[in-house]
């Protein structure tokens, strides 16, 4: 019956409504043919007609009304959902789907990757200079940037004012100094631009974090934070990660 649902939920409005409408039409042709069966056999054909027309008047549009009611109403529940995951200003997702989803993942027998933890450099200066809608502009191509250049399956998500953080399934300590590498080139390169600074850069700084099994995203998330602060220390615009599971970090 579940399995039935659920290739029932997936079809449109009005296949939905004929496939109700056709099962009460069964239903009331059988009830007909019973009981005219044993009362009234000389008018059982054109009851049958009758029957079969008065049930597709009637049944049709109060099916497809109420069927388009719960259609709106799962839709709507969709919306909401999607809503409450999703930061709104840059479109990726938000600390509160970011947590759960990563902890998913790392819950996976033999789960691995690693976590970058990116800072927009000075972005104070930058809204303070140029306003809050430049620095909605610059947020908006850094989500950008790194959604062009994680893969997909990859979790991605704006934790804060102008941080970002990126859980790379299944990297190597390796793959992950290169996906960090270029968001923190492409960022350089493209973001200024993109926002309509044409005399200033865009920066990140970048702390990332590797597990290679029983870590929980908050352990991950603690040693990247203070790799990105160390690279913040050192300069910004770099990248600090740990060079095994241990902790240990290297510039």
């Amino acid at each position: 019956m579940t399995k039935l649902m659920t290739i029932f939920g997936r079809l449109s409005l009005i296949l939905q409504t004929c496939w109700v409408v056709a099962v009460a039409v069964v239903g009331a042709d059988l009830l007909t043919l019973i009981f005219y069966g044993i009362f009234f056999t000389d008018r059982l054909l054109l009851d049958l007609v009758l029957t079969t027309i008065i049930t597709l008047l009637v049944g049709f549009p109060i099916a497809y009304f109420f069927l388009g009611q719960q259609l709106k109403l799962a839709k709507m529940a969709v919306r909401l959902e999607q809503s409450a995951r999703t930061d709104h200003l840059t479109g990726l997702g938000n600390r509160a789907a970011f947590f759960p989803d990563v902890s998913s993942l790392l819950d996976l027998s033999g789960a691995c990757g690693a976590l970058l933890y990116i800072d927009a450099d000075h972005f104070k200066s930058v809204n303070d200079a140029f306003g809050h809608a430049t620095g909605d502009a610059v947020l908006k191509s850094i989500a950008k940037t790194i959604s062009e250049v994680i893969r997909e399956g990859d979790v991605a998500a704006r934790i804060g004012g102008e941080e970002f953080v990126v859980f790379l399934a299944g990297a190597t300590p390796q793959k992950a100094a290169e996906v960090a590498e270029r968001i923190r080139f492409r960022v350089l390169q493209t973001v200024a631009r993109a926002a309509g600074l044409l005399d200033r850069s865009i920066t990140v700084s970048i702390g990332i974090s590797i597990s290679s099994g029983g870590c929980s995203v908050e352990q991950l998330m603690s040693r990247a934070d203070k790799n990105l602060y160390r690279a913040k220390e050192l300069g910004r615009n770099r990248i600090i990660a740990d060079e095994a599971p241990d902790g240990r970090t290297a510039a």
